[in-house]
């Protein structure tokens, strides 16, 4: 099928016209309504923005009329459909590059389901989860305002400001047993360079692996200025190919200061290390005095040298913090790697717990070299 981009606007209507017409609709009417939209947009035409209006019109049309389910949808209509922005990828076109290459190899799926309350609609677009993380991607429609994402006034209640008609407050997943998805760590946010999309991340997860490779959840997203919240149930799928768990139970020790690796879990998209330690923080003679040495951090490096840290870094203000427990995530190596060292180190706070930087701006890390552990990979 010829691309939107290199068609001229009469074929564009033709071709929307045509995968109309082909289109099993449950109510006899949507065809004649979609149509009227089409010619609406055909007398008011002109600008450069025409075709990407006159595309997202025709799926703004389809998704006020109701959910488009594959129940009576096309091929054809589908695959003219995915070539819509409001139907594409979000992970796709993210900084993170796990989600990034999940939605590249084609390892999320699309739910494409759509709420409408109050002249608001909220659509579920994308789902990705691996037994470690659990994301969704979320597209809003409706309000002017490209911004999604309201502002969080209390993290621990999940209220937000409501001054806004159409922004949108934390979203909560629960299990079908009703309890909440528990995780280690969550964002959510806007994603950057897409405007009027969301995305909601649960990384470290510790209650669905019990639930097997697929099950539902429930998402409720309360929106500000509408009194109930949108509510969907969205299918989960795990990602089960190329999924490597090891517990290794292994770590080494420097003077009082003793690790050991408890999980390595390695996914085509994502790493997960948990560490379990005891024992004072380790200092070089350089972080004594006026300087301390931060809490340990982990780096992996694999078989061919490419370095990783963990995807969220925090430093704890306080010096040579401990955490009997720390339970991180990675973005993947290249590609398999062979064996997978980790690389414990601290940095430098001053008397006014700044880091101490390198030449080139970069936190100045003191490494450890007999706390190395090398893991091999099965």
């Amino acid at each position: 099928m010829e691309k939107w981009q290199n068609q001229t606007e009469k074929q564009m209507l033709e071709q929307i016209r045509s995968s109309i017409g082909k289109v099993q609709f449950p109510v006899d009417s949507y065809n004649e309504q979609i149509m009227n939209r089409i010619e609406h947009m055909e007398i008011k035409r002109g600008g450069k923005l025409y075709k990407k209006t006159l595309a997202s019109a025709c799926v703004a049309v389809m998704i006020g009329l109701g959910t488009v389910t594959a129940g009576f949808i096309s091929p054809v209509w589908a695959d003219t459909l995915s070539q819509f922005p409001v139907f594409s990828s979000i992970f796709k076109h993210m900084e993170d590059p796990g989600l990034k290459l999940a939605a590249e190899k084609g390892l999320t799926t699309s739910p494409n389901m759509s709420v409408t309350k109050d002249g608001v609609t909220l659509s579920v677009t994308e789902v990705f989860y691996d037994g470690t993380r659990l994301a969704f991607g979320f597209k809003r429609e409706g309000v002017m305002d490209e911004r999604v994402q309201a502002q969080i006034t209390d993290h621990k209640t999940h209220d937000f400001d409501q001054s806004t008609k159409g922004m949108v407050g934390w979203p909560v997943v629960t299990l079908p047993s009703g309890e909440p998805v528990s995780f280690g760590s969550a964002s959510t946010g806007d994603v950057h360079g897409q405007p009027h999309t969301l995305l909601l991340e649960l990384n470290n997860l510790r209650n669905t692996a019990a639930l097997g490779d697929e099950f539902k959840v429930d998402i409720q997203v309360p929106v500000a200025q509408i009194a109930e919240p949108f509510e969907f149930q969205v299918t989960v799928k795990k990602l089960t190919e190329g999924i490597i768990n090891l517990t290794p139970d292994q770590g080494a020790s420097r003077g009082s200061f003793h690790y050991r690796v408890k999980n390595l879990d390695i996914t085509p998209v994502t790493m997960r290390l948990i560490i379990t330690s005891e024992g004072e923080v380790p200092a070089s003679p350089e972080q004594t005095g006026e300087y301390a040495p931060t809490e340990v951090f982990y780096e992996l490096v694999d078989d061919v040298g490419n370095v990783i840290n963990p995807g969220q870094m925090g430093y704890g203000m306080g010096k040579a913090l401990r955490h009997p427990i720390l339970d991180n995530i990675y973005d993947v190596f290249p590609q398999k790697p062979k064996t997978v060292t980790v690389r414990p180190y601290t940095c430098t706070f001053d008397s006014e717990f700044n880091l101490l930087l390198d030449g080139n701006g970069e936190r100045l890390k003191t490494y450890y070299k007999e706390l190395e552990t090398t893991i091999v990979i099965p």
